[in-house]
Parts: structure tokens; sequence; C-alpha cells
């Protein structure tokens, strides 16, 4: 496969469209400011000049952290970081100190940058003791729902293959204006919205954060095209009713990250006249390696793998599911520092074990069904929290539902239901009889043995449900 590095990416599209808007950044305040593809150019090459003068800065293969929140600051700090051959370290400005601490000491980052009153600050750090190869284009740490994170190296080929294939499979053009209120620190924002928009040479609309009046206001004022978000904001939208007016300019509409129900799907199709593509992937798959692109939409499902992808299942023989591994320019280098780790994930073909649970129909279509590791052990019987989550949310009271398995002393695990309502008299009688009548819309494993309501369900910046958090409840 070929390969450009980010500030190459950025080049090209620079030449092709100099006087182009680039970039429409709104802060957290509403304000907004706009930078041209050469303006946004004069702004890396200023900020090259303040990290180009760190005593550690300009070699091949050594590691900047970008803690930073979206801004037109990070986009330049990570263009340079490519200019200049290093490696981003990207994290959630939002990510706890503690959390920071083992992060630059796992990746023995050079220098950390911030944003303070609106300029970078940049900090030396101890040099690393050797540097990465220079093929390590960005790290990027896993979410974290099943346990310690990791950090996922990527490769310039990685990215650059799948911003390629994000920006073709979605029908993005250099005339398209595409909002991002995702955490450019994630996989999702990073490659799939930014990266494919700067490939194409089309207008990137970025909020600091999502707040949901100034995002509709901007749809508006900017004539956004193409809106990307998680389920959760979908799920908001439609339960608030958003008037079709403020999604007037929007030709495409795309979730990833986490699972949106066919209901959810439908009713927005209803509501506002156009489908919701997606895809499927992970940090560790760059993360594009499906897509439910508009030939081959399938409702429920995550489509089919993307050009130089391969998806296969790994199941027993009579277990209707199985693990979903993949194959392909897409794969992580490995996870940092942990050799062993990267051995159980990438086997010796190649097929990195992803953990995700689902299934490839006749059409060839994959549907994801729940993540392995969230599997709940019933006595031997396999009961998937997504399943059961899809089920209880067609109760008209329930808003969000995230389920766990909490142990039992008899048969290992049970179901364990945390519950959102909509409506405050909602009663655990009411889901009991729901589950129950007029017929069982469970299996007798999945019935939730415990009901807990709760305001919000914890989840991180991609819009996964948080469930460690729950079990930890």
């Amino acid at each position: 496969m070929d390969s450009m590095t980010i500030w190459e990416v950025f080049e090209r599209s620079k030449n092709f469209f100099p006087k182009k808007e680039a970039l429409i950044f709104i802060d957290a305040e509403g304000k907004g400011q706009i930078l041209t593809y050469n303006n946004l150019a004069l702004h890396s090459k200023l900020t090259a000049r303040t990290l180009g003068s760190r005593p550690y800065s300009a070699d091949a293969g050594q590691r900047f952290c970008l803690h930073m929140p979206n801004s037109p600051e990070f986009i330049s700090a990570y263009f340079v970081a490519s200019k200049l051959g290093a490696t981003s370290v990207l994290l959630n400005p939002a990510l706890p100190q503690d959390r920071v601490e083992k992060i630059l000491q796992d990746t023995a980052a050079k220098i950390i940058v911030r944003l303070i009153d609106n300029k970078i600050d940049i900090k030396d750090l101890n040099p690393p003791l050797e540097p990465l190869t220079p093929d390590t284009a960005a790290i990027l740490y896993s979410s974290g729902t099943t346990g310690e994170q990791k950090g996922v190296e990527l490769t310039h080929g990685n990215i650059y293959n799948n911003i390629k294939y994000a920006s073709v499979l979605t029908g993005m053009t250099p005339e398209d204006r595409i909002v991002c209120f995702l955490p450019l620190t994630h996989c999702f924002g990073l490659n799939f919205v930014l990266g494919a928009c700067l490939y194409t040479g089309a207008t990137l609309v970025l909020h600091e954060k999502f707040d949901l009046k100034q995002v509709l206001e901007s749809l508006v004022r900017n004539k956004v095209t193409m809106f990307f978000a998680v389920p959760a904001i979908y799920n908001m939208m439609l339960k608030q009713k958003i008037d079709p007016f403020y999604f007037a300019s929007v030709r495409y509409f795309f979730y990833a990250a986490d699972a949106l129900s066919p209901d959810s799907m439908l009713a927005w199709e209803k509501e506002y006249g156009r489908k919701i593509y997606t895809g499927w992937g992970l940090t560790e798959t760059s993360p594009f390696a499906t897509s439910n692109h508009e030939s081959i939409y399938k409702l429920g499902s995550v489509g089919k793998p993307i050009p130089g992808a391969e998806v296969k299942i790994v199941k027993d023989q009579n277990d209707p599911y199985g693990e979903v591994c993949v194959r392909g320019h897409n794969v992580m280098k490995g996870y940092l520092n942990k050799p062993e780790e990267t051995a159980k994930a990438i086997d010796k073909n190649g097929w990195f074990h992803t953990g995700d649970i689902g299934y490839i129909d006749p059409d060839k279509h994959l549907f994801i069904v729940d993540r392995l590791k969230d599997m709940i052990n019933v006595g031997g019987e396999k009961a998937w929290p997504a399943e059961i989550e899809k089920i209880i949310l067609q109760h008209p009271k329930v808003a969000e539902v995230g389920v766990v398995g909490i142990p039992h002393p008899e048969i290992g695990e049970v179901p364990k239901a945390f519950v959102v309502a909509k409506d405050p008299a909602l009663t655990k009688e009411e889901i009991h009889s729901f589950l129950n009548h007029p017929k069982p819309k469970l299996m007798k494993h999945e019935f939730p043995r415990e009901i807990e309501f709760i305001e919000k369900l914890p989840r991180n910046p991609s819009g996964k449900i948080l469930r460690r958090e729950l079990r930890d409840k």
C-alpha cells in the first residue's frame, strides 16, 4: 500500500487549495476563527519555530505528547510533529494527572505540549533512552473500558490508508464542510474526520467541545454538509426532537464508536429524511475496518471490509457468534512496550483478534454483537450485554441502559441492568413485566437479576459505556 505522512497530506491539499477555508474553529465560548489552507500552514510554521527551539525536538522517532483540547494549536502541533519526523502521543485533556504521568513514563516523551490561555505551553521532559522507529506516526491509548490502557502504535501507512478510504467510502469532496466536535485525541476524530477532511481538501468545522446549542447554530451558519457523531448524540437529538431546519444542509450522517439500534436509525430516517451510515473498527485498526456505505447499505450491519483489509470470524462450531479478526494495512504496529500483549493480539499470520463478537451473514455483511470481555457467563450460558440492552431499550420509558455481569455465589455471574429513565415514575416491576409479557423477550439466563436506576451512564469521550465503572458500583 502507498503511504504519505500527515504533513505531506496537508501540504498536497494546501498546494491544490491555498486560499480555500481549511478550518473554521468554534471555541467553548462560541467564538470563531477561520483559517485558509495557507493560513493553517503559516500557523504551523510559527508552531514549528517554537517546538524547534526545544533541546530534544528535532530527532526523528522522538515523542511529542499533545495534551490539548480541539483547537488550531492542536492541529498545528500534530502537523509539526509529523514534519519533524517525531511521534505524536495523543492524550485527552480531561485525563487525570496520575494517568498522564503514567503515560509520560510509558512513552518516555521528550516534551509535553499543552494549551494555556489560548497559547501553546511546552514543557521539556527527560529525553528517552532510545527513539522509536520513524515509521510510528502516533500513539493513542486504548479507551480502557476493559482494564489498563495500552499505547497503540500507528504507522504513517496505517493512518494514510485509513484516511484515504474514509474519504472515498463516505463520498467526501473538496466542497464538503464537515463538523467535528469529537475529541481529536481519539482515533475517530483524528483519522476518520480530521485526516480524511485534509486528504480531501474539504473544510473542517471544528468545535472545542460538544455543546448542542452551539453545534446546531454552527450547522446552519457554516452550511455543514457532513455530520459525524457517536450514538449517544443521535439518541439525545431524537429524544429532544430537534427541528429538521438545523439539518437542512447536511447530506450525510455517520456514527461509530458504539452501537446505534436499528430502531433509532429508522426513527432518524423518518424524522430527517436521511440514513445514518456507519463503519466499524478499533483504535488498533486505525480505526476504519469495515464500511456500511451507500452502495452496500444494510440496516443493523457495520458493512464489509474496506479495500486492503480482511475480516473473519473465529468461533466454536456450534456457536452462532465468534470473535471478529482483522488483517490488513489498518492493523496497528503493536502495543508500545508490551511485546507479549502484542503477540496475544496479533497472531503469527497477521490477524488482529479484536475482542468484538459478531457474525457475517450470507451476503458477507458483518454484524457486531458485543465485546468478548463484556460477555456474562451465567452458569456456562453466554449472555451478551448489548443484546439485553437492545431489548430493554424497547420500553417506551427507558432512555438508556447499561448491562454488566455481577458475581453470583452459585452460577458465577448474572446480568444487572443500570437504567436511565425517561419517566421518573418508571418502576423495576414495570420493566420486569415488559420483559415477561405477553411472552418472554429474553432467554432465562439473560434476564437481569437486578435493576438499578441511575441519572446517567458513565461513558468515555468516544461515547462507549464504561462497563467497568458500572461493575465497580
